[in-house]
């Protein structure tokens, strides 16, 4: 795969509040692709929104909230992991593993035809 062509032995994807389901749909896919070993850290972060007026006499609004974060960490091998870690997942059974690419791109879809130039 080409995440980890360049000699890299792991890849790292982190989100916050919607994008955390994008994050997650990618690790699984990739874990569909090939046999990666999965850490994944679940934390908070306090995001403050500041509000200053436009007319003069206003207060300034301060607005606290609490975002969910995501980490997971993609890994070709499990040396340097911490497999005792609550988070870790090793990889899936060959059975589950599909490698390569199985999306045909002939034009095929509700009989449609593309041309390139």
């Amino acid at each position: 795969m080409n995440l980890f062509a360049n000699g890299a032995n792991s890849v790292v994807l982190k989100a916050m509040g919607r994008a955390i389901n994008k994050a997650v749909t990618i690790a699984e896919i990739l874990k569909r692709k090939m046999p990666l070993h999965q850490i994944t850290l679940l934390t908070s972060s306090e995001i403050i929104d500041i509000y200053e007026p436009l007319e003069e006499g206003l207060d300034v609004v301060e607005s606290k909230r609490y975002v969910s974060c995501m980490t997971i960490t993609l890994s070709i091998s499990s040396e340097g992991l911490d497999i005792e870690n609550i988070g870790y997942q090793p990889p899936l059974p060959f059975e589950e593993i599909q490698p390569g690419d199985l999306n045909t791109r002939h034009g095929s879809e509700m009989g449609s035809t593309t041309k390139v130039i």
